[in-house]
């Protein structure tokens, strides 16, 4: 993804001001896509529901249903597995100047999530909805194939040079979502329906721009998903990174102490949805950093590092460009935790009023700061993880997902069942631990990697 961040390096240079906010404006909407906006947009619609009709029940059922198809689309069943390795093939296929492969093996990865994905949604979603309108379930079941649409174009979308027309496309379908809800957002079906249009324009917007990007004689291949050309140490640590990443809100919502059912068999938890939908709100600037930083700076020095090795370089130099890369990690890391904090710190400040304004209880407060260090940990882990697949490193990066999801799993079980007083805290330490094993791993791999590049090929 080299390609965006040269575009972003070139805006850099324009007048500063303007120039320093479109670049992080552009970071921050090409970096979260549909997850971090997906969560604004149904959080919106929530207060739109309340203020426009007094009553909160649909918005409220209409929020747990999209979160529960954002949960299954990104993660649990398909893209969570197809995502880091169909990137992975895609950059081999750039590579090797095979680009006129990258079209038809979109399609091909669109293709498997819809095909492996509706046999399992189907019967999870006739039996979660039991008694409920089939109009709402077949809107329930559409949302969720958009959704693997949207996730999967956004890994190839994020890096085309038409970055213009992504964001426009992201501000212009959740504007829509937004606005629809307040004019005809009725009944939950009418929700759900709305937000499935505004994410279907923007599956069709996202690939016409890709579609126009690259040209290919066939429509559809799948080879990438087929021995050998599957990465299955992408495929798990993907599959486990996300797990781990909603792990905590599951274990939360069908907790006896924490989870209350809300429509059909879905569960939600009123203590602990609103305090992370907030954290995660809360790190749009560090994600914006993590992606410029990561696909502009690290994304340079890692070129010019394997072109000299490549290209036969000296030692010196080869040696100078290593350096260049550990100072771009320590200074991404460390931007990312400065910045991130001191946002913290404002909102710690300021929540107390905010909560207020708008008749959010007081309670939230608490459990809100620990899982805002938490989110600011995780795209600290993120940035890492992210490192160590530039650098090749499957294994290890697979590992220490594994351990976030297990970690979590286990902390958030243990804290839930110390108290109220220690929600928050599972998530939040396995995050903690888990990043300073990264660390650890980090700094082992770049000591290595002139030994490693060498030696080990």
């Amino acid at each position: 993804m080299a390609g965006i961040g040269f575009e972003l390096r070139k805006m850099l240079k324009e007048d500063r001001i303007l120039s320093l906010t479109k670049v992080y404006g552009y970071s921050a909407i090409l970096s979260s896509g549909p997850w971090v906006i997906s969560i604004l947009a149904i959080v919106l619609v929530g207060f739109i529901n309340l203020a426009n009709v007094g009553e909160a029940s649909d918005a409220f059922r209409f929020q747990v249903v999209i979160t529960y198809a954002i949960a299954l689309a990104s993660s649990l069943i398909i893209t969570g597995i197809l995502q880091l390795p169909f990137t992975r093939y895609v950059a081999d296929l750039i590579f090797n100047k095979r680009e006129d492969e990258i079209l038809p093996s979109y399609f091909g990865a669109i293709f498997m999530a819809w095909a492996l994905g509706l046999p399992t949604v189907v019967p999870f979603y006739i039996w979660v909805f039991q008694g409920q309108s089939i109009v709402l379930l077949i809107g329930v079941i559409c949302t969720f194939l958009i959704l693997c649409g949207v996730w999967i174009s956004s890994i190839l979308a994020a890096s085309l040079k038409h970055y213009h027309g992504v964001v426009l496309a992201y501000f212009v379908s959740y504007a829509l979502i937004v606005l629809f809800s307040y004019y005809l957002g009725e009944s939950i079906e009418m929700l759900i329906y709305i937000f499935f249009g505004g994410n279907a324009i923007l599956f069709v917007t996202l690939m016409t721009l890709i579609i126009k990007s690259y040209n290919s004689s066939i429509f559809m291949k799948i080879h990438f998903f087929l021995a050998p050309n599957f990465y299955w140490t992408l495929g798990i640590a993907g599959l486990a990174y996300n797990l781990g990443a909603w792990v905590d809100k599951f274990i939360f919502w069908y907790h006896p102490a924490t989870g209350h059912v809300i429509i059909g068999k879905l569960n939600a938890s009123i203590v602990y949805d609103i305090p992370i939908f907030l954290a995660y709100l809360s790190i749009l600037p560090s994600m914006a950093i993590f992606f410029y930083r990561l696909e502009s700076d690290f994304a340079e020095k890692y070129d010019l590092y394997y072109d000299a090795v490549r290209g036969g370089g000296t030692l010196s130099i080869i040696k100078k460009y290593r350096n260049e890369m550990v100072n771009v990690i320590r200074h991404a890391i460390h931007e990312i935790l400065m910045i991130q904090g001191i946002l913290d710190i404002v909102l710690f400040l300021t929540v107390p009023t905010i909560f207020e304004i708008l008749n959010i209880p007081q309670l939230y407060l608490g459990l809100l700061y620990i899982l805002t260090i938490g989110a600011m940990l995780q795209v600290a882990f993120m940035s890492v993880l992210a490192i160590l697949y530039y650098l090749d490193r499957k294994k290890v990066a697979m590992w220490l997902c594994i351990s976030f999801f297990v970690g979590n799993a286990v902390l958030t079980l243990i804290s839930i069942n110390m108290g109220p007083a220690m929600f928050g805290y599972g998530y939040t330490v396995s995050l903690l631990i888990v990043f300073m094993a990264a660390l650890v791993v980090i700094r082992n791999e770049v000591n290595r990697l002139d030994y490693e590049t060498f030696m080990l090929q």
